[in-house]
């Protein structure tokens, strides 16, 4: 148990930690752009059925019956991933502060080869936690749209809610600019965390360095083109009719909600006292 306390609360022990959930962190979000990628679909209907499935797919999936849904599970490890990353960003750049002291080195330690990216990792990630806190309660707590699904029961139109948040050129634009920053924060960390995890070798570095980059570019670039293909896609007037489409489920989406609570209070479990057993003896 000591040898786990000495590692956790060691130099290294926390940037091994930060690099595996930053490393986490990296692949969520690459899995997160390439299930944007259906925002890219210019057909307005075939689009707001393929991603209303997809969202509603991901919000149900539960394969192992867990008692509550396993899409809370994730957002959970989500948040301590974040969390754990973010402390230990905070608390190894303070550290460090603390352990340098001299002002001086630091002036002179960026006339090396430390790029820019290095130099403001912190603040880059600070701007990204921002920036997802911002954007998640915006399409939480957006404009609640409904839509029929291939079951014929009305439900949210997380597309819509989604679109005509990126039709709003102010955020559509700052959204571009927040991917420049995430992954001008990715193309450090990545190369960073190889090297923090003891994969970095004198062989591997150049690689490791352009692969970062690619990652960092790709991932800016794909969320950036569907931000504006989302802004485009927002100002169409079929966008604006189907928003009308929606608007006009809304008395039929009260009535199936009232439907819903009257059969969930009709439910009543009989009490022991209710139930009559019989027995037959031949």
């Amino acid at each position: 148990m000591k040898w786990i306390i000495k590692y956790l609360t060691s130099s290294i022990g926390k940037k091994q930690i930060m690099g595996c959930t930053g490393a986490f962190l990296a692949l969520f979000v690459l899995g997160h752009m390439c299930g944007n990628f259906q925002l890219l679909n210019f057909d307005q209907a075939s689009a707001q059925a393929s991603y209303n499935a997809y969202t509603e797919f991901l919000t149900s999936f539960n394969p192992l019956h867990f008692p509550v849904k396993l899409i809370y599970l994730i957002e959970l490890v989500l948040v301590a991933a974040f969390a754990i990353h973010i402390f230990l960003a905070v608390t190894l750049k303070l550290e460090n502060k603390k352990a340098r002291g001299d002002i001086a080195y630091e002036v002179n330690a960026r006339k090396g080869n430390k790029t820019f990216a290095t130099f403001t990792m912190i603040w880059s990630g600070l701007f990204v936690v921002a920036f997802l806190i911002q954007h998640l309660m915006m399409l939480k707590f957006g404009e609640h749209f409904l839509y029929v699904n291939a079951q014929g029961e009305i439900v949210r139109d997380m597309w819509l809610t989604t679109i005509t948040m990126f039709a709003n050129p102010a955020w559509a634009a700052f959204y571009v600019v927040s991917m420049f920053v995430v992954g001008m924060h990715l193309f450090h960390a990545i190369s960073s965390a190889f090297q923090t995890l003891g994969i970095a070798h004198q062989k591997w570095t150049p690689f490791i360095d352009k692969f970062g980059i690619l990652y960092s570019v790709v991932i800016a670039l794909g969320f950036g083109i569907t931000a504006v293909a989302a802004f485009y896609l927002g100002n169409q007037p079929a966008t604006q009719e189907l928003i009308e489409k929606s608007r006009a489920l809304q008395p039929q989406y009260e009535q199936q909600q009232q439907k819903k609570a009257a059969e969930k209070a009709a439910f009543v479990i009989p009490s022991v006292g209710e139930v009559q057993v019989s027995f037959n003896i031949d």
